[in-house]
């Protein structure tokens, strides 16, 4: 209640020329984690606000001339299903390594390689500099990895540009837009 409240209220207050919508929502997340219903992970339950645009902004509204039941009864459901989806996606998420030994084949124990395949599922983007620091590997050999990485399909370029280049992990940028959209589906099956 106290999360759908404190965005209610920002989103009323709309204090900023632009951005209200993305911090409103990501006040969602740190009024979770203060309150210790999340502790280590993200519900992204805004995916499920979002999904119904409409509603949404009448559920705003409604909470503005008072009525503030229909924002805490979709606060709850979307809650619940985003919860129930992310669970499926920890799920898929774990299997993800296994895959990406498959995609990638043999990689030697200790190298720069291995180093950096082990760290993609904390880091799924990442830049080369963090590759380097991260790994602790000669850059040569971190380009390797990525370049290796890259043509097997585990990492994909996030930018177009030649230096500065930023990668993300494919199998898992792929499952958090799958989350994405099994929630939006879902929420919109609730109206």
């Amino acid at each position: 209640m106290q999360a759908a409240l404190a965005h209610a209220q920002f989103e009323s207050i709309h204090p900023f020329t632009d951005g209200n919508g993305r911090i409103g929502r990501a006040l969602i997340n740190a009024v979770l984690r203060r309150r210790g219903a999340t502790t280590s992970v993200v519900i992204p339950l805004a995916s499920a606000l979002v999904a119904r645009r409409d509603h949404y902004f009448r559920l705003l509204n409604s909470y503005r001339r008072g009525d503030i039941e229909p924002l805490l009864t979709t606060f709850a459901e979307s809650a619940r299903i985003a919860a129930s989806e992310s669970r499926v996606t920890a799920t898929r998420l774990k299997d993800i390594a296994a895959e990406w030994r498959e995609m990638v084949g043999p990689v030697r124990s200790g190298s720069t390689a291995a180093r950096l395949l082990s760290l993609l599922p904390s880091r799924p983007i990442l830049s080369s500099e963090d590759a380097c620091a991260l790994t602790n590997g000669p850059r040569s050999s971190v380009f390797t990895a990525i370049n290796r990485f890259s043509q097997a399909g585990v990492l994909r370029p996030l930018t177009d540009r030649k230096r500065n280049q930023v990668w993300g992990a494919s199998l898992i940028l792929d499952e958090l837009d799958e989350l994405g959209m099994r929630i939006g589906e879902r929420a919109i099956q609730f109206s």
